[in-house]
């Protein structure tokens, strides 16, 4: 025990000398917890749903010639085929958001009305569910920022590009008035299920390009073509061409069979 209580300490005073505002307290708040015999967990299985609308978590990454035929041609796209292994791996990180969720609202770092907050903006043609609206820091600060959770196979050395992104239209649109900032959370899937986190800063110029890759998107549909300012995606005959859901409809043309 004794062991363990110092492994703890360790930890935290590591996560505070790295500024994690989140993590040392909510690992502490595991620690000390009083869990009880039972406690539900509600798995969300969101944004899974054409909807018509940009989702962040994805298309804020995206880009933009991918994004026009997605839009333009959805019914077209060729989708690969999930396979048991794919949809347990989606359903599993489901879970794990779910079971982070349910937690943080045990430990009262937040309440149910702030888990999995929906939002919709028809201006930017957006819409996406946050999965922490606001969490209430234990750092003295009182500060009440968003969280995003993200479940990896093992504890990322910073937070990916595709996370920051997705993280500016949130921090613009999903908690009511814009946010000077976010977190990612990480937690690993496998044992020892480590957290950390990173702060995600608002991003003026990063989003304003996000919204206007969307609007250039749109203005592409309604021209009914891609414009030539669109590059493409990807390189003929790579494994992303292969594997492109557009690659049979896209002005590059479908990739050469193997061996050709």
């Amino acid at each position: 025990m004794a062991q363990n209580l110092q492994g703890l300490l360790s930890r935290t005073i590591s996560k505070l000398s790295r500024n994690e505002s989140l993590t040392p307290y909510l690992e502490q708040a595991i620690v000390q917890a009083n869990w009880p015999e039972e406690y539900a967990i509600k798995v969300h299985n969101k944004e899974r749903v054409w909807d018509g609308y940009f989702h962040p978590s994805s298309d804020a990454a995206n880009e933009e010639l991918f994004l026009y035929y997605k839009f333009s041609e959805a019914g077209r796209l060729k989708w690969e085929p999930f396979s048991p292994g794919s949809i347990m791996a989606m359903q599993i990180g489901s879970a794990i958001h779910a079971l982070v969720e349910s937690m943080l609202i045990h430990l009262e770092f937040t309440t149910p009305e702030f888990c999995e907050v929906p939002f919709i903006n028809e201006k930017n043609w957006c819409s996406g569910t946050v999965d922490v609206q606001r969490v209430t820091l234990r750092d003295g600060s009182g500060e009440t920022p968003p969280i995003e959770i993200k479940s990896c196979s093992v504890l990322p050395q910073k937070v990916s590009k595709a996370h920051i992104l997705q993280l500016q239209p949130y921090l613009d649109m999903a908690c009511g008035e814009p946010q000077d900032y976010g977190i990612v959370l990480y937690i690993e899937k496998s044992y020892p299920h480590r957290l950390g986190e990173f702060r995600v800063e608002r991003d003026q110029a990063l989003l304003d390009s996000v919204y206007a890759k969307w609007s250039r998107v749109r203005d592409a549909i309604e021209s009914k073509g891609p414009t030539t300012t669109m590059q493409n995606c990807c390189n003929p005959n790579t494994t992303i061409h292969y594997e492109c859901p557009a690659r049979f409809i896209c002005r590059q043309g479908p990739p050469k069979p193997s061996g050709t």
